[in-house]
């Protein structure tokens, strides 16, 4: 049961740390900087990663019990719906006929549409994982290398995004609203 876990908990993380690496590419390979709220919600996923990231360490240290789990999981859950609020906001903001929407779409979608999917859908795995906490027995274990590997990819993608933030705003308190260049250069 407690490889189950650990591997729904690498899913949710691989899933998040796609959706970051698809802004990367919109933002570097497009050159399309963040907006605002594509910054809030970025950083609304980084947290909700650090959910799956802390029952990824918790196995890894052989120490996954149930309280791990909820933990991790309440983490996601929280940050998916502050993200999801945010992306709500935005796909609103964009939702009258004939508004472009803000930066190109990608599979028909925009990352502020893909985003508010991501996170209703961390919200459920998360849900899930809590639902069947019922049926966990507390099994110390070692992380399987897919485990490592996805927390080191996470770790990668959370600060490349950081330092990508930091280079955007600068020392700014304000982003303005359509960015078309990086503060800190």
């Amino acid at each position: 049961m407690a490889r189950l876990y650990v591997l729904a908990n690498v899913a949710t993380a691989w899933c998040l740390a796609l959706v970051l690496l698809a802004a990367f590419a919109a933002q570097f390979l497009s050159g399309e900087p963040p907006c605002p709220l594509c910054l809030m919600q970025r950083i609304a996923m980084m947290m909700a990663a650090l959910g799956p990231l802390s029952v990824l360490v918790a196995s890894a240290r052989g120490a996954l019990s149930s309280r791990e789990i909820a933990v991790g999981a309440s983490i996601a859950i929280l940050a998916s719906l502050l993200g999801a609020c945010i992306a709500t906001r935005q796909v609103l903001l964009h939702i009258l006929p004939g508004d472009p929407g803000f930066g190109a779409p990608m599979l028909g979608y925009h990352l502020y549409t893909w985003c508010l999917v991501v996170f209703v859908c961390t919200i459920l795995a998360a849900a899930l994982q809590l639902c069947g906490l019922t049926w966990f027995q507390g099994q110390a274990q070692g992380a399987p290398a897919i485990a490592r590997v996805t927390a080191l990819l996470l770790g990668l993608v959370i600060v490349g995004n950081i330092l990508s933030v930091i280079a955007e705003a600068g020392f700014a308190w304000h982003l303005p609203d359509n960015p078309t260049r990086y503060l800190l250069f």
